[in-house]
């Protein structure tokens, strides 16, 4: 498979025990259906690090990217668009239509569970419903 974004050959890493493909030159990682819900319910945080102390910046071949980001699981037939994944700090992820798979690129994978942990700990302290309130008051403000 080759990065959506520059056209690296991806290569396989494990992270969480979930096998994921990545992009030593951008430092993408492609997300089949369902892999990146379980690895944001493992717990583990700063997975990116991890992963980038774990298998560093191996020698890749690089390839070539024209035109929109097109997904590396179905390749032409598969385009990817953009779509919000999280509300506090807002991250765009690239998903692609037609297989659900997620792209995303750097520092996207540690704030989308780092969001994930912030939301946890507020429901753990009882304030969950005094902080959605107070972010639903914010978006109306918009």
């Amino acid at each position: 498979m080759k990065c959506p974004r520059d056209g690296t050959e991806l290569q396989q890493v494990r992270a969480g025990g979930i096998q994921l493909d990545k992009c030593h030159l951008c430092d993408g990682m492609w997300f089949d259906p369902g892999e990146l819900d379980k690895l944001t319910a493992s717990g583990i945080i700063h997975i990116e690090t991890a992963v980038e102390s774990d298998f560093g910046n191996p020698p890749v071949k690089t390839g070539k990217v024209t035109g929109y980001m097109r997904c590396p699981r179905c390749g032409e037939a598969g385009r990817l668009h953009q779509y919000q994944y999280t509300y506090l700090k807002p991250v765009l992820v690239d998903r692609c239509d037609s297989c659900l798979g997620i792209w995303l690129d750097r520092n996207e994978l540690d704030a989308i569970i780092g969001e994930k942990k912030t939301l946890e700990e507020a429901e753990a302290q009882g304030q969950f419903h005094k902080f959605a309130n107070a972010f639903l008051h914010f978006w109306r403000k918009k």
